[in-house]
């Protein structure tokens, strides 16, 4: 006795899920996929075959259906799905498949003639297959010794085939150094410490690693910073009584007095901000003191004990393109020195 030809698509058919990862060897099964014999009308199935062959009545429709075979769990009467050959995520993440009745004598006859008597949906999970790749290549650049603690001087962004968490990426920098410091999450790099007075290159690695596991690292970009100390002339700001130098620093010190460190910056700089970090200093132990102006008239303050000078208020170059500020810096075992800075302030649309 054939099997039931008619069909019967615009009935309701119950629905199954399941799922198999990606690059899986063929003939793997179908994860969470089990479709009960009992739910599939099987008492239209014809009485030809030989017993145990349950798997012959059915065959797979739809796109990619030829992805997949379908066998039987003779034990518990359930249909099961295995994979033909290796699928791959990143060319197709699901299939919407169709089951089908049809018996080794109706098979010969057109799609149309088998009864869809189940609706199968297959995704296909992410495995963690790719490295992350930067699309760039190393980059080198030069540094105004005076650039503001926590601005983002670069930014590298990777890319990854994954998705998910094997698709999620973290920035890091090799080797660590105390100036420089990668986003983790925005692979931005920032400027943590002063690098005045520094001379040499900054060099380092930037790689992307995944969340995946086990995870993947991509290969690393390079990194040369070189410290630039601008001569006074570049600020083209005229200061009355007085030209604007800024010699050559050979030491991290504390500056003398006579040779002010001039600190550009930008007049959309947020309150907040912090300015430059005048440690270190030549003094083991040191403690900061901001001499002139008197702080309630000063748009900047002087952290005591870091030496980090920090913004109090909104600047504007039009009326105030200048701020002298002086700092006693003190040897907490009784000795001292005095640094003269300079705040020049930037046109907005320049910086």
């Amino acid at each position: 006795m054939p099997c039931v030809a008619a069909n019967r698509t615009s009935d309701l058919v119950p629905f199954f899920h399941g799922h198999v990862f990606e690059n899986s060897s063929p003939g793997s099964r179908v994860n969470g996929l089990s479709v009960p014999l009992k739910r599939l009308n099987s008492h239209r199935l014809c009485a030809d075959g030989e017993p145990g062959s349950v798997a012959a009545h059915f065959k797979l429709l739809g796109d990619g259906s030829e992805n997949f075979r379908v066998f039987a769990h003779h034990k518990r009467g359930h249909v099961l799905l295995k994979t033909t050959q290796t699928l791959d995520r990143e060319e197709r993440a699901e299939y919407a498949l169709s089951l089908g009745l049809c018996c080794g004598q109706c098979a010969v006859e057109e799609e149309d003639a088998s009864e869809v008597v189940a609706s199968i949906k297959v995704d296909v999970l992410d495995t963690n297959d790719h490295q992350p790749v930067f699309p760039g290549a190393n980059m080198k650049l030069d540094l105004d010794h005076a650039t503001a603690l926590r601005a983002a001087i670069c930014s590298f962004s990777a890319r990854d085939g994954d998705s998910g968490k094997n698709g999620e990426l973290i920035y890091f920098v090799v080797p660590k150094n105390g100036s420089f410091y990668a986003v983790p999450k925005t692979g931005d790099i920032l400027l943590v410490d002063s690098i005045l007075g520094l001379e040499e290159p900054i060099r380092f690695q930037v790689f992307a690693r995944d969340r995946g596991w086990p995870p993947r690292t991509s290969q690393s970009v390079s990194v040369e910073i070189n410290p630039r100390q601008w001569p006074a002339a570049c600020l083209a700001i005229p200061k009355p009584k007085q030209e604007l130098q800024a010699p050559a620093r050979k030491t991290r010190s504390a500056p003398e007095p006579e040779n002010p460190v001039f600190i550009n910056v930008s007049e959309d700089a947020g309150i907040g901000s912090v300015v430059v970090n005048l440690n270190p200093v030549r003094f083991q132990s040191a403690a900061f003191e901001l001499l002139e102006p008197e702080l309630e008239n000063s748009p900047v303050s002087v952290s005591r004990d870091s030496g980090e000078v920090v913004i109090m208020r909104r600047l504007d170059r039009e009326t105030e393109p200048i701020v002298e500020i002086t700092v006693r810096v003190l040897d907490k075992r009784g000795e001292q020195s005095t640094s003269h800075l300079c705040v020049c302030e930037r046109d907005s649309r320049a910086w």
